[in-house]
């Protein structure tokens, strides 16, 4: 690895990936229990468990992403808008892997019915995704390491 690569700390990743949850979180919980009429008991477990569950994917995917496109020479920061998408799409699709039985066991939904409202939180949750890391590298850029 070149000596000039400044990477993001893992107190760092943690604190992003906590921000996102919690706010996610925020935003969600109550919409979700409006649009199912399902108890907030319910949702808020279900929100819950897929927010743990993305922040452990969060901190593994961003991980590897980053070192990724060190050993591919590409630089880490800033982030085009592209790279931005192409980060946010692959997320999601492997959080889908984890989430869809999660959703099917706790609505009690068919596979493509939970499928449905998987792919529908996805494309929520991707143009939250982008929003919250332009965003957060703005409030909490990466220190430029010197040549």
């Amino acid at each position: 690895m070149e000596s000039n690569v400044q990477m993001r700390s893992s107190l760092d990743r943690i604190r992003h990936a906590l921000l996102f949850e919690v706010i996610l979180l925020a935003l969600t919980i109550f919409a979700l229990v409006g649009i199912f009429h399902k108890p907030v008991a319910q949702m808020g477990a279900l929100s819950i468990a897929l927010s743990v569950t993305a922040m452990v994917w969060n901190y593994i995917y961003n991980w590897i992403f980053d070192h990724v496109l060190v050993r591919l020479r590409y630089p880490l920061y800033p982030r085009s808008f592209k790279l931005r998408a192409g980060h946010a799409i692959l997320f999601e699709l492997g959080l889908m892997a984890a989430s869809l039985p999660m959703i099917m066991f706790a609505m009690k939904l068919s596979f493509l019915q939970a499928l449905a409202l998987d792919v529908s939180m996805v494309l929520a949750v991707l143009v939250y995704t982008l929003i919250f890391n332009y965003g957060y590298d703005q409030i909490f850029p990466v220190p430029q390491s010197s040549k």
